[in-house]
């Protein structure tokens, strides 16, 4: 061959090079335009496939619908009931010798838990006295008007002492005997338990003064914070269940509103609720933490079982299967229902939704890898339109 020839040959096979690369590249942006072009469904079962999930482990159920008990849930404590509690105050002024106050103890009414040294008291008995021996006296003289007026000094002598707080035992004992006591005791005003003591053996105490406080445990307070949204569903008289942490009990102890405060607390914007509840083997202490369960009736609301129910973060979630086999994931909101393990739904789920009651959370999972493949392939393929000549 000539040169000539050589040339030719060479310019021939360079071009069948660059036509069979142009092919190539041509053939290669169709497939990459028609994957970008297809679409990929999240929801897809294909999507499950992918993710080796089989439906062996996937479940699912056709959501039902119960009357649910429409309860409002109130955490709170226990507390002493305010109109069971009595101040033991002293009614004259003078000095503590004895004190057998004790905080917890039990005492019962009329029960003497102090003695005081009082000059006050010692006067009032020795005018009682005094006036006891003038009508004595005056009873076998034949003058009837000066007998009225002892009577009637004596009678004002005996109110004194009962003002002062003597009990009737101890003017009793003081008409027998003649002898003005030293010490005045101060007694329980009623029957329950210490809660509180202000003053010590050997202290003074002013008339009026409070040596501690006595209340009567055998009904007690639960008080509870609403808030706002709850608030128009209560009113006095709705029947409350108690529940005491701590206190093992086989059925919930019952008890009614009786106070629901006119105001609302500046800073937690809840209302305090009152429930008086029976306490007569004192099980029950105050301060001790609680919960209401205040009944409000029934209604109509779908229910799944609690496995059904996936909790992401704040948020509560339950996977549906959609009569072409897709799934979704759907947020709801969720209250509890009459037993422990179902849930009912407030909003998110409809009677007669297929929701996936096993295998949830992989479902989800497979949902959220799927969509973010989706978004990879996409920018993928942005990359490649922008690069191409």
């Amino acid at each position: 061959m000539t040169n000539r020839t050589w040339v030719a040959v060479g310019a021939a096979a360079l071009a069948g090079i660059v036509i069979g690369v142009g092919i190539t590249q041509l053939a290669s942006d169709k497939a990459t335009d028609k994957k970008a072009s297809d679409p990929v469904n999240p929801t897809s079962s294909s999507v499950l496939a992918n993710n080796s999930i089989t439906k062996s482990l996937i479940q699912a159920q056709i959501v039902e619908v119960q009357d649910i008990v429409d309860t409002v849930q109130v955490n709170g404590k226990i507390a002493l009931n305010g109109l069971n509690v009595h101040q033991i105050s002293s009614r004259v002024s003078g000095r503590v010798d004895k004190l057998l106050m004790v905080e917890g103890s039990s005492v019962k009414a009329s029960e003497p838990l102090a003695w005081i040294y009082s000059p006050e008291f010692i006067s009032a008995q020795n005018e009682f006295l005094l006036a006891l021996r003038t009508v004595r006296s005056l009873k076998n003289q034949p003058t009837q008007e000066l007998l009225e007026d002892a009577n009637a000094t004596l009678d004002g002598a005996r109110n004194k002492l009962r003002i002062l707080g003597a009990r009737p035992s101890d003017i009793t004992q003081l008409e027998n005997k003649g002898v003005a006591q030293e010490y005045m005791a101060i007694a329980s005003p009623i029957t329950g338990k210490i809660t509180k003591r202000n003053v010590d053996p050997g202290g003074y105490l002013d008339t009026g003064s409070s040596l501690g406080s006595v209340a009567d445990m055998s009904s007690l307070w639960f008080l509870g914070n609403v808030f706002e949204a709850d608030l128009p569903k209560l009113k006095e008289g709705q029947i409350a269940n108690i529940r005491v942490t701590g206190v093992k009990l086989d059925n919930s102890i019952q008890g009614r509103i009786s106070f629901v405060s006119p105001t609302v607390d500046s800073q937690t914007h809840a209302v305090v609720v009152r429930v008086d509840i029976p306490n007569p083997s004192g099980q029950f202490k105050p301060d001790m933490f609680a919960r209401a369960d205040i009944h409000l009736g029934t209604k109509p609301l779908p229910v799944v079982p609690r496995s059904a129910v996936v909790q992401d973060g704040a948020e509560s979630f339950v996977v549906i299967q959609k009569s072409d086999g897709a799934y979704a994931r759907v947020s709801v909101t969720v209250v509890p229902a009459n037993d422990a393990d179902h849930l009912a739904i407030s909003s998110g789920v409809h009677p007669g939704d297929k929701v996936v009651i096993e295998g949830g959370v992989l479902v989800d999972r497979a949902l959220v890898n799927a969509a973010k493949d989706k978004s990879a392939s996409n920018k993928d393929n942005t990359n490649n339109a922008q690069v191409k000549p």
